[in-house]
């Protein structure tokens, strides 16, 4: 006898339920994949922007040139500016002989030889006094400036002898001829030339620092003593630029030796005074020393400034 299974009713409708139901499940699952790679999805070109910028930066020029208009002549230096940045250290003192800025009669027998005379000496130098003054960036304009502004102090008035800056620069060469008569005329400036030691040139550029040789045991620029008992000044000094206050001051007088001061980087001359000590060294710079004026004749430079350069000079010198 069969066994007889009575039909459910509800079978079907239960089985196509489920079935509707999977596949709503299955069309969400789809379509939340779709959606997903869609957003994370890389669109269109690569972003190459990191790779340009580390590009361009390795093709970077090491270096440029900068094209400059050398028909443009720079702007001329006043006479006050020029003496301010050169001539003070021997005119403000009176150094080796120097007309001092207001000595009218120290100026007198210079402004004699009139502004293409003493321009003579100071373009080429006389005695002791470098060529310009010793520096040689000083064009012929601003020496001309600085001498009518040093004459001009000790009241004589040479601005009327001032020529065009190309003619000025040509007045050396135009007065060579008329040396002779000068010379025949000049027996009494013969001897002044022998006795003042910063001639009628000297107005325009005379040198910044002199040092003795007689009189400088510790010249200006023997401050590089021994370390061991210089720690304090060494230190003060460390954080200035010796180099850039020498070559401001200092080497019109070291560089050749002017009245004597030790040759910068020559041991044998140095080796005795460094002896002496730093203190000994600072002190002579700093307070002046024979004929060397006080800090160089430059009174803005600081105590700092002033021992700075003297260490510069002595380490070149050991």
């Amino acid at each position: 006898m069969a066994h007889y299974t009575p039909k459910d009713p509800m079978a079907k409708p239960m089985l196509i339920g489920g079935l509707v139901l999977i596949g709503a499940t299955v069309a969400v699952l789809v379509s939340n994949l779709f959606s997903t790679i869609e957003k994370n999805s890389i669109k269109g070109e690569i972003d190459t922007t990191a790779q340009v910028a580390a590009a361009d930066a390795n093709l970077a020029p090491i270096g440029k040139v900068n094209a400059v208009d050398k028909s443009i002549v720079k702007e001329a230096r006043s006479g006050e500016a020029v003496y301010t940045a050169v001539c003070t250290s021997c005119h403000a003192a009176g150094v080796l002989g120097a007309p001092k800025l207001d000595d009218k009669a120290a100026w007198a027998p210079r402004v004699a030889n009139g502004l293409d005379g003493l321009m003579k000496n100071a373009i080429n130098g006389l005695n002791s006094m470098p060529a310009r003054g010793g520096d040689p960036s000083i064009t012929d304009e601003e020496l001309s400036n600085a001498i009518v502004y040093m004459t001009g102090k000790a009241g004589h008035d040479l601005s009327s002898q001032v020529k065009a800056p190309a003619a000025a620069q040509a007045a050396p060469a135009t007065t060579d001829a008329a040396p002779a008569a000068p010379a025949t005329t000049d027996a009494a400036p013969a001897a002044p030339a022998t006795t003042d030691a910063a001639p009628a040139a000297q107005a325009a550029a005379p040198t910044p620092e002199v040092v003795p040789a007689t009189e400088q045991a510790p010249t200006a620029a023997q401050a590089a003593a021994p370390a061991a008992t210089e720690a304090a000044p060494a230190a003060q000094a460390a954080a200035i630029d010796g180099e850039k206050i020498y070559k401001g001051i200092c080497f019109s007088c070291h560089d050749v030796g002017v009245a004597g001061s030790p040759k910068f980087g020559d041991k044998a001359a140095w080796d005795p005074r460094i002896a002496t000590g730093m203190e000994t060294l600072y002190g002579s710079s700093l307070n002046g020393k024979g004929a060397m004026p006080a800090k160089g004749g430059n009174p803005a430079l600081s105590d700092a400034e002033v021992k700075a350069a003297v260490d510069y000079m002595v380490s070149h010198a050991k």
